[in-house]
């Protein structure tokens, strides 16, 4: 029992810790580019991208975590970014991981870069370091300008290539009906 407490009490840790950094440039994402189709969030790259970044900030907020407690996180946290309370973003990741999916291991590799980028050292050896995310410091990670570029490089722009080919295939949906 003493066990779940203690499991249940990370994972809210490690999931108010994701959700605090990323939800709000996932906001100002939805402020620049509109709506974010929900069609989107199942994209491969969108999909490695966020929850690998979920992954590393848990893993550098509280240390070891793995096995079901991550997955708890993962999931919990991508419900609480995105909105969407499918709950099969968890089968998705292992579908995605085993086909060794190109976007979807692009997008992983992508949110290593930009999580060293919001540390400010490699995240090699994340597992073994506690770092203050300062959470409540006078500058939000969403408003540091260098972050926020690359946000839009590695989020916004994906998310707007998506978007472009959602639209494309309905305009010849719309064009194969005439």
């Amino acid at each position: 029992m003493l066990r779940w407490v203690l499991d249940l009490a990370r994972v809210r840790r490690a999931r108010r810790v994701a959700c605090a950094i990323i939800s709000p440039m996932v906001a100002k994402s939805r402020h620049r580019l509109g709506e974010i189709p929900e069609a989107t969030w199942a994209n491969p790259y969108i999909v490695g991208f966020l929850v690998m970044l979920i992954t590393i900030l848990a893993k550098t907020e509280i240390g070891r975590i793995e096995g079901q407690t991550l997955c708890r996180v993962q999931a919990k946290a991508w419900e609480d970014i995105t909105g969407i309370k499918s709950g099969i973003v968890g089968e998705d990741i292992l579908l995605l991981s085993a086909a060794r999916n190109r976007d979807f291991e692009s997008g992983c590799h992508n949110a290593v870069g930009f999580a060293s980028h919001l540390i400010g050292s490699s995240v090699l050896g994340w597992q073994h370091q506690q770092f203050d995310f300062g959470i409540n410091a006078a500058t939000p990670w969403s408003e540091r300008d260098d972050l926020s570029l690359l946000w839009e490089r590695l989020f916004d722009a994906h998310v707007f290539d998506h978007c472009d080919a959602i639209e494309a295939g309905a305009d010849r949906a719309s064009i194969g009906h005439l």
